[in-house]
């Protein structure tokens, strides 16, 4: 389980404050949205997710701080903390799969022929 001391030890205290605007309960709201977020990113992996597992845990925080950064109205800094979170699952876990991928439709019903025109003595 991530803690809110694993996030203040991912940063420096003077960050902590400023993103958790002196109150822990904003960082387990964070923490809270970033597990929600990380295992749905690593099961469409077609991994299991598992919170004890070190780069888990790792991706966790980092999504967390995505939270928080974002909380605080620095959304450049909250992407950065997106694209981190996101890079780990990938180079751990392998490709993340999304609403947009192809294979979201299954396997091909048919396929279209065109038939071929009437020469018509060209």
């Amino acid at each position: 389980m991530v803690t809110v001391q694993d996030v203040q030890k991912d940063i420096t205290p003077q960050d902590y404050l400023t993103l958790s605007l002196g109150d822990d309960a904003n960082t387990e709201r964070a923490l809270e949205k970033a597990v929600i977020w990380a295992k749905g990113k690593i099961l469409s992996t077609g991994n299991a997710f598992d919170p004890e597992n070190e780069v888990v845990k790792q991706i966790i925080v980092t999504r967390a701080l995505y939270e928080l950064w974002f909380f605080v109205g620095f959304p450049d800094k909250a992407r950065a903390k997106e694209e981190d979170a996101r890079d780990l699952i990938e180079s751990y876990f392998g490709s993340i799969k999304s609403k947009h991928d192809e294979d979201r439709f299954g396997p091909p019903d048919g396929a279209v022929v065109v038939p071929e025109l009437p020469d018509y003595g060209r």
